[in-house]
């Protein structure tokens, strides 16, 4: 493919004030505050490495509505803006794409992610939306920039949906990445990497980091964009920890889906954490069956202090219904351990999973009880698109029809993420997850404890909401 002419390409993250969740409660999500969106910032940085110009602009971190930041994108003249559409955010990203379209109609807009992924063909059909990119974009969208004025020719590249008429035209992804250590490290120097924080932050600026992408395990609740597990490189993470340290930034948030799945390759970390005297605090998501003592141990001397269990049930039938494959007997000694090693600990769970009745939810608010986490976050099982537990329920009937399709053709339209609904209702859901927050964090021993480890009036404020919104529902 030949390349033509520079285009400069301007990125957005949208406002989010209209996201789709069923999984999480509001009075969860608005306390929470707000995090890079990588995807960007990888794309951000491949831009950056190649002969065109792109400008980062993150609409909800300014707190721009739709307008504004359509506004703030055309005011750059880009040949492209290019938008991040995951599904849970889609609603938000297309009103921006229509507002660029009401300003100016010959602005061309590009959507990318997870949502495109799933659906390319309809995202790429919808009015206000010029093409839809499938799949990992760090080399595939350079090609399809280095040929944008080609119209023959970028229908070619690999993930690109585009319109022909009242067609769509849609050249499968390659695939995945294969190599990890290739790509470059998240343009973080290109946004306001010092605004970004987290109520659960030990100090603030935060950001995120991605040391892996995809997942091996096959519950039947996720979708990861396929089942194939790749990792960078421990000296890649090492050199892209100083990266982030040389900014002033003092705490990650590791984003992985199972951070400790391959054993040896953090224990490489950590030792060259040690070894490289770097001084920050950091989290990371994993799985009961993939820490022991001894690595929760020596992440701990590397600087780990919170770690996040997806547990989902307190009932062994549940778990084996959704493919979880864990022993739930193993969480007790674990949870021990980070203690002892003076991790915080945070328990995922969910209610209204495959086959789960009200015994079983009595099962897991016992256990939580007797498992004691310093956090927990309780969501409500919903079959999102891509997912096996969205199969079965189309089969079975408790996905009334494709309902996620027809989001898909007309994200305007209002709409609800469905819940599973195979045992209780949508409300008999709702009443036990926030029932389960008020018993585990109204608690005077928490709060209490919360309290003692305020250190500024933010963190007293946030707290505060949090509160009172756990009281309200």
């Amino acid at each position: 493919m030949r390349q033509t002419n520079k285009i400069k390409v301007i990125l957005v993250h949208p406002p989010l004030l209209n996201v789709l969740s069923a999984a999480t409660p509001e009075y969860v999500d608005e306390n929470r505050g707000h995090t890079p969106p990588l995807g960007l910032l990888y794309i951000q940085a491949a831009v950056e490495h190649s002969a065109h110009e792109s400008i980062f602009l993150d609409g909800d971190l300014e707190e721009w509505d739709h307008k504004e930041t359509a506004m703030q994108a055309l005011s750059h003249n880009p040949g492209l803006i290019a938008l991040q559409g995951m599904t849970f955010t889609f609603p938000d990203a297309y009103r921006v794409a229509k507002e660029i379209k009401l300003l100016n109609p010959d602005a061309k807009v590009l959507v990318g992610g997870p949502h495109p992924t799933i659906y390319p063909i309809e995202t790429a059909k919808l009015e206000h939306i010029d093409f839809a990119f499938a799949g990992e974009g760090e080399f595939d969208f350079i090609a399809f920039l280095d040929v944008f004025r080609d119209i023959n020719a970028r229908t070619a590249v690999p993930g690109i949906a585009s319109k022909n008429g009242n067609e769509v035209i849609y050249t499968p992804s390659r695939g995945l990445l294969k190599n990890l250590d290739s790509v470059y490290f998240p343009a973080r120097k290109s946004s306001k990497y010092n605004n970004y924080t987290s109520v659960l932050a030990k100090s603030n600026p935060i950001t995120t980091m991605i040391t892996s992408r995809g997942c091996p395990f096959n519950c039947v609740f996720c979708n990861r964009m396929g089942r194939q597990y790749r990792f960078h490189s421990a000296g890649y993470v090492l050199d892209e920890i100083e990266d982030i340290l040389s900014l002033g930034i003092k705490e990650i948030f590791i984003h992985d889906d199972t951070f400790t799945l391959k054993r040896e390759r953090v224990k490489a970390i950590c030792e060259g954490i040690i070894d490289r005297g770097y001084n920050f605090s950091w989290e990371a998501r994993t799985r009961i069956d993939c820490v022991d003592k001894e690595l929760i141990s020596l992440m701990s001397k590397a600087g780990c202090h919170r770690l996040s269990f997806g547990i989902e049930s307190g009932s062994e039938k549940v778990l084996k219904s959704m493919r979880k494959g864990i022993d739930i007997s193993m969480v007790g000694d674990i949870f021990k351990w980070c203690m002892d090693e003076g991790i915080i600990t945070l328990g995922d769970f969910m209610f209204g999973n495959l086959d789960e009745e009200k015994e079983d939810i009595d099962k897991t608010l016992k256990f939580v009880k007797r498992l004691r986490p310093d956090y927990v976050q309780f969501s409500i099982c919903s079959p999102y698109p891509g997912t096996p537990l969205y199969e079965i329920g189309l089969k079975t009937g408790v996905v009334p029809g494709d309902v996620w399709l027809e989001f898909a053709n007309n994200p305007l339209k209002p709409f609800q993420s469905p819940v599973w609904t195979q045992h209780f209702t949508k409300d008999e859901l709702i009443k036990i997850t926030a029932s389960a927050y008020r018993s585990f964090y109204m608690r005077p021993s928490f709060i209490l404890k919360q309290l003692m480890n305020i250190h500024s009036f933010n963190q007293l404020k946030t707290l505060a909401r949090g509160a009172v919104g756990i009281l309200r529902k």
